[in-house]
């Protein structure tokens, strides 16, 4: 069932720029984020022709803002709200951040990054984890549906190159 807009929790507006970058610079792209406690933030980007530079020139529309400080406290402060006491989320479990990039229903590209280096572990202390706010980013490129990884490294020099 859906909730009248006026009783759906706030989502984080920089993610709706996002969204109206993306079109501006590719009219005829889909683009749809949806926020999921437990499965974080997933962020899918479709047009009708996928190639190297339409992935990452989405991605390089996106890092600057998932990077930027008030995002990251809007996004906690709503999963913090959904989480509600949840004993994952005390000991440091964090949204992960995952773009999609589709052509015609399938994965092209995957991208993922987390607001920490370490994937969660209950095991740690919160205070354990080591900060990257968004800011590494892991890859894949699927070529006839075969996984092909994409290293940090590898995304850094594709995104400066289609800046």
């Amino acid at each position: 069932m859906l909730l009248p807009a006026a009783l759906r929790r706030p989502r984080p507006p920089q993610l709706q720029e996002f969204q109206e970058s993306v079109r501006k610079e590719y009219p005829r792209a889909g683009v749809s984020r949806r926020y999921e406690y437990g499965a974080g933030v997933s962020i899918r980007a479709s047009n009708t022709v996928v190639d190297e530079e339409f992935a990452y020139t989405v991605l390089g529309i996106l890092q600057p803002i998932v990077r930027d400080e008030g995002f990251i406290q809007d996004l906690f402060a709503l999963f913090e709200e959904e989480a509600s006491g949840d004993h994952n989320w005390e000991l440091g479990q964090r949204p992960d951040i995952q773009l999609r990039i589709e052509v015609g229903g399938s994965s092209v590209y995957q991208f993922s990054a987390r607001a920490t280096k370490e994937g969660y572990n209950s095991g740690y202390d919160p205070d354990s984890y080591t900060w990257d706010g968004y800011a590494t980013w892991y890859g894949t490129k699927f070529v006839d549906h075969v996984p092909h990884e994409i290293t940090p490294e590898e995304i850094e020099k594709a995104i400066a190159a289609y800046s």
